[in-house]
């Protein structure tokens, strides 16, 4: 029978004529699990006429070939090699297993179970398997089921998935900072296992992202800050946000150094390192005004000396020392109002900072304000997009108007807006 099998598919596979009519037999046997359909070959070649002549008798002309795959089967058994069932041929000729496309996607949707519940049960035995753990692999299951491929060598992915769950666990026990090199020499044995742009890092902080409930994004800030929550050592002094008024305290109490600056009316400007020793920040009247710009921080700070004020500055775009201290502010049950530029980049940040926390609220983004703090710097139909984005009810009038007079706002124009601002909103 193997004999007879194999000088088969020698007499199809010597004669190219076949070639076409053996591929499209393949394709009709997984739609339909069964000899089933028609066989058409389009502009055949006169080798293909001949051999379809040949074997099935059948005479067609130049423009197509078409015969029922029923008839391929019949005239197989009217043959020599009548003992052989086209199945067998045709997965012979082949060398694959040919399966109906619904029993394969059954197949295929098995052994993806079967690859994450091996993962979950590899937890499971390393004692590293809680709810925490649990929600992050359900999650990974629903998003991110297309890492298994089918029919290819899935242990790295596995690894790697199994590797990146076990380090959540480690950080999620861990009360000091790690460097990543670090995490991923104790983890993986490869200090570079988790490096940021590697498939394992970059899957770390997917996780991570899950794990504190942030927006996934490519931003680096976004990254800084989830690694600094989840305990890894990042670039810790130049992510800085400069402060004034603004109380810290460590597990011992007040922070001495900040306590001397409020007492002697002074900017300063807090680190990621600095941050990571603090477990409060407050204000005295839970006030606490954010602006943008450096100049504006300066001129406010200066206005207000000897006062009882809190201001922070930001510098642009939110680095993550920024967000720490927002945060904490926040929870102490701080009242914030952070204030920005006119344009999209500076609405885009303080829709993402009152998203943040309902204690939040935007501060001189009015359309009046606007008007007053208008430049004749043009903002381009590519930025002017951005503002699309902008789902806050809150600016729908102010980015109306930006749209229509196409044109930047600064903060440094509101000077007096913004001092006036801030005695009312104290006394």
């Amino acid at each position: 029978m193997e004999k007879a099998l194999k000088e088969c598919v020698s007499y199809f596979k010597n004669n190219r004529g076949y070639d076409k009519i053996f591929q499209q037999m393949r394709e009709k046997w997984r739609s339909y699990g069964k000899i089933s359909g028609n066989i058409i070959v389009n502009n055949p070649t006169s080798e293909e006429r001949e051999a379809v002549k040949k074997f099935l008798g059948i005479v067609s002309d130049t423009k197509k070939i078409k015969f029922k795959m029923a008839d391929f089967e019949k005239a197989l058994k009217e043959s020599k090699f009548n003992s052989i069932e086209l199945i067998d041929l045709l997965e012979e000729y082949f060398q694959e297993k040919i399966i109906y496309q619904k029993e394969e996607k059954k197949l295929i949707e098995e052994e993806r179970i079967r690859f994450f519940e091996n993962i979950r049960v590899k937890l499971k035995i390393e004692s590293i398997y809680n709810k925490e753990i649990e929600k992050l692999l359900d999650t990974i299951i629903l998003e991110k089921s297309y890492l298994f491929k089918y029919g290819e060598d899935n242990s790295e992915i596995e690894k790697m998935i199994f590797l990146s769950l076990k380090a959540v666990h480690y950080l999620s026990n861990l009360d000091e900072k790690v460097k990543i090199a670090i995490l991923g020499a104790k983890i993986a044995k490869s200090p570079h296992y988790f490096d940021r742009g590697s498939i394992a890092g970059n899957f770390l902080i997917y996780l991570l992202y899950l794990l504190f409930d942030i927006e996934v994004t490519k931003g680096a800030e976004n990254i800084l800050e989830v690694y600094y929550r989840a305990n890894i050592e990042v670039d810790s002094v130049s992510n800085y946000v400069a402060c004034f008024g603004i109380r810290l305290y460590t597990k011992s109490g007040e922070h001495g150094a900040y306590r001397e600056f409020i007492k002697n009316s002074e900017e300063y400007l807090v680190t990621l390192s600095n941050l990571s020793k603090i477990v409060k920040a407050d204000s005295d009247n839970k006030r606490v005004f954010i602006v943008e710009n450096q100049m504006v921080f300066s001129y406010l700070c200066e206005c207000f000396k000897d006062k009882s004020i809190s201001i922070l500055c930001t510098s642009g775009q939110l680095k993550t020392a920024a967000l720490i201290l927002i945060d904490m502010l926040c929870k102490a049950g701080c009242k914030i109002y952070y204030s920005g530029d006119f344009d999209p980049e500076g609405i885009e940040i303080a829709e993402k900072l009152i998203q943040r926390d309902k204690n939040i609220v935007p501060w001189c983004f009015s359309k009046e304000n606007y008007r007053k703090a208008i430049s004749e710097n043009i903002i381009s139909n590519e930025r002017l997009k951005k503002l699309d984005k902008i789902e806050n009810i809150c600016f729908k009038e102010l980015i109306e108007e930006i749209k229509k007079e196409r044109k930047a706002g600064y903060q440094e124009l509101l000077l007096d807006k913004m001092k006036k601002d801030i005695e009312e909103i104290l006394n």
